[in-house]
């Protein structure tokens, strides 16, 4: 089954219900919060033991640093934007990130409706 969610953050994103796992990509692209060294390295720390835990259970599926910047880049594996929602609040760096979620859908299949869509498509006339 198709839900659509409207959160109060102003972007709309569509899910699959019915235990599927869903896939989301997050970028957190860190926040403009200054940190004193010894509070950055507890709360680095407890984000780097946090995200392995993660990946250990198979919620975070790869994390990237993105080279050259304080920002990051996981894939959730969840079964809800619920889910998604408790583990960014969970995540230790929550208060000083900024996050840019994005639904991942399987490029294949979303290959394969493109292809039948243009294959029952008629000529537009100009």
């Amino acid at each position: 089954m198709l839900e659509k969610c409207c959160p109060k953050f102003g972007y709309t994103y569509w899910w699959i219900t019915g235990g599927d796992i869903v896939r989301f990509l997050v970028i957190d692209r860190g926040g403009t919060i200054q940190l004193e060294p010894s509070e950055a390295k507890s709360l680095f720390l407890k984000a780097r033991d946090w995200v392995s835990d993660m990946m250990n259970r198979g919620k975070i599926e790869l994390s990237y640093a993105l080279a050259g910047q304080m920002a990051s880049v996981m894939v959730y594996n969840v079964e809800s934007h619920e889910e998604l929602d408790d583990l960014l609040q969970e995540y230790p760096l929550s208060n000083y990130s900024v996050f840019e979620i994005y639904p991942l859908s399987d490029v294949l299949h979303s290959f394969e409706t493109a292809s039948q869509t243009l294959g029952m498509a008629r000529p537009m006339a100009a």
